[in-house]
């Protein structure tokens, strides 16, 4: 067993490279230096500079780590929940009272409180690396007048820790008139400009924010560095402007039929040559990971005769999002100089991609990222690692290397199994956990403090959803307060709230997500019926009844008289 981090190594199996060529070797190896790739070779070849370095056969395929460009990490603890119909934009969804039970006002209980907080930020993060995402959005804290963003052990689009990697600029909330010329000069800036855009039914309101993309003297606030997150509402005349103008496209299947039954005309985006990258947006009206999101993609696209191959879903995992971020030459494939994040696996199938889309969570065998290895079997990942932590995932034994040289002063020390304890905890008793939080003086919440903050500093936990018009003030960027739910209204979630389920780190072996699946009444029969058997599972017949009889009942317009006491102020400031 490593007690250190093996720096020099060999990885031996079947090696789909995602270079230009497509390459892949049926026994290859990848050669591992101080964090990067240093050599592809056939297994019968061994490069000088790796004269001592050990060669570990992974009787796997291996992968480049797979990379998200759209995820609410914040709220992946909860699980996915009953849409009681279907709506045609966000703002309808958002606005209702099963939003706030089951996600929303959770949401912001826990982005309140410190232990619960460090546990989220533990437990999202493995929730990622277990299914081989290697890169994700990441993780905001705030702490008046302080940002902070988090940096652990998936890489974080926003935070790169490498040399040449432009930082992502997220933009959660729409773009208005009054702030298009501000969001417009920040397109000429470096690093991926990624907005939600036009999410909702094309006939619907949401297509409005296309449009508003337009100045008045006729230009288009889209460039290369633009990237639309959904881009639902978007016509096949709408992808065409993208295209013209070189921006991307982030799609998320699952969390759009889910929600609104109408998905972005992916045929369109695909013929004109527009990039798309694949995200799985959050659990709780969507996928657990991308490997999930990657097999309904492929059940939809068969079912709709888009013509994708599976090739060209792999692609956005790995090359496409790479090159929207404009860190194609350091991610994305393996070849030598790249950065070595790599995932392992089992099985060597016939066809290579394919073979990574039917993969689920007990296949993944090893996950490394800039050379170390973070997760896998107890047997590969001694080889590389020091073993933290060993747990259960998805019913197989599954080891963990979570430490780090320079940790982020945020985290702390906190271990997944602690993580998982305390966050199930709360989500189990949340009507109680609401009612002291609206109670209590904030502050008092807060006693226990967040590592790496000051005494008079208090943290919160951003969620990265735009506040709902006419509840409460939102951030610069459409971002909504973590406190909004807790304190804003506290009361009427208390009233509301129900004990939840912390959603599991797998969706193999989650009955509760396939039982909730069947009631899914949006989602295409194929997709219902078909997404069980990916995971060895039978559909199931939908429950005579889900959820509750409010649900959907709109919530009333909540005054706000200002932010509590302890609370970050509102920040403003340029896009």
């Amino acid at each position: 067993m490593a007690d250190t981090p093996v720096p020099r190594y060999g990885l031996r199996g079947r090696v789909v490279t995602m270079d230009a060529a497509r390459t892949v070797l049926a026994d290859g190896i990848v050669w591992v230096a101080g964090g990067s790739v240093s050599h592809v070779t056939a297994a019968g070849d061994r490069p000088a500079a790796h004269a001592g370095s050990p060669v570990i056969p992974t009787a796997g395929t291996i992968y480049p780590g797979m990379i998200e460009l759209h995820n609410h990490l914040a709220y992946n603890t909860l699980p996915l929940f009953k849409i009681p119909r279907r709506y045609t934009r966000r703002e309808e969804w958002q606005g209702t009272v099963g939003y706030r039970r089951y996600v929303s006002g959770p949401a912001g209980v826990i982005a309140s409180v410190p232990e619960l907080i460090r546990a989220t930020i533990r437990y999202v993060e493995c929730k990622s690396l277990i299914a081989g995402t290697t890169t994700s959005q990441g993780l905001t804290l705030r702490a008046a007048p302080i940002k902070h963003l988090y940096q652990g052990i998936v890489r974080n689009a926003e935070l790169p820790d490498a040399a040449g990697l432009p930082p992502a600029r997220p933009k959660i909330g729409d773009v208005t008139p009054d702030g298009l010329a501000a969001f417009r000069r920040s397109l000429a800036g470096k690093g991926a400009r990624i907005l939600h855009l036009a999410e909702g039914s094309p006939t619907s309101p949401a297509r409005q924010h296309f449009l508003d993309l337009q100045a008045p003297d006729g230009g288009w606030a889209i460039a290369p560095e633009f990237t639309g997150i959904h881009a639902t509402g978007l016509t096949a005349d709408d992808l065409a402007i993208v295209a013209q103008r070189g921006g991307s496209i982030v799609w998320s299947p699952f969390s759009n039929l889910i929600l609104y039954g109408v998905t972005a005309d992916i045929a369109s985006a695909m013929r004109l040559g527009i990039k798309v990258a694949l995200g799985s947006d959050w659990s709780p009206t969507a996928s657990k990971n991308l490997l999930n999101e990657l097999k309904v993609a492929q059940i939809f696209g068969r079912d709709q005769r888009i013509g994708l191959t599976d090739q060209q879903l792999v692609e956005m995992v790995t090359v496409s999002p790479a090159q929207i971020l404009g860190w194609q030459d350091s991610l994305g494939s393996i070849e030598p100089g790249k950065l070595a994040d790599l995932m392992v696996v089992t099985g060597q199938a016939a066809d290579p991609y394919g073979h990574l889309i039917d993969a689920t969570e007990s296949d993944v065998r090893l996950v490394v990222i800039g050379g170390t290895g973070r997760y896998g079997t107890p047997a590969l990942l001694q080889k590389l690692s020091p073993v933290d932590e060993n747990l259960d995932v998805a019913g197989t034994a599954r080891a963990f290397h979570l430490d780090t040289k320079d940790p982020d002063p945020v985290l702390g020390p906190m271990a997944l199994g602690e993580a998982a304890t305390l966050l199930a905890d709360a989500l189990e008793h949340m009507p109680k956990r609401a009612a002291a939080i609206g109670s209590a003086d904030l502050g008092l919440v807060a006693q226990a403090g967040v590592a790496g903050a000051g005494a008079d500093q208090r943290w919160f936990l951003e969620l990265d959803q735009p506040a709902v018009t006419g509840v409460g003030t939102a951030l610069s960027d459409g971002v909504a307060p973590a406190f909004l739910d807790t304190m804003i209204g506290a009361q009427s979630f208390a009233s509301i709230a129900v004990p939840l389920a912390l959603d599991p780190l797998a969706t193999q072996g989650d009955g509760a997500f396939f039982a909730m699946l069947a009631n899914l009444a949006n989602l295409p029969e194929p997709i219902r019926a078909g997404l069980p058997g990916r995971y060895g599972q039978a559909p199931r017949a939908p429950a005579a009844r889900t959820g509750r009889a409010d649900d959907d009942r709109s919530i009333a317009p909540l005054p706000l008289a200002g932010p509590p006491s302890g609370a970050p102020k509102m920040l403003t400031g340029p896009y």
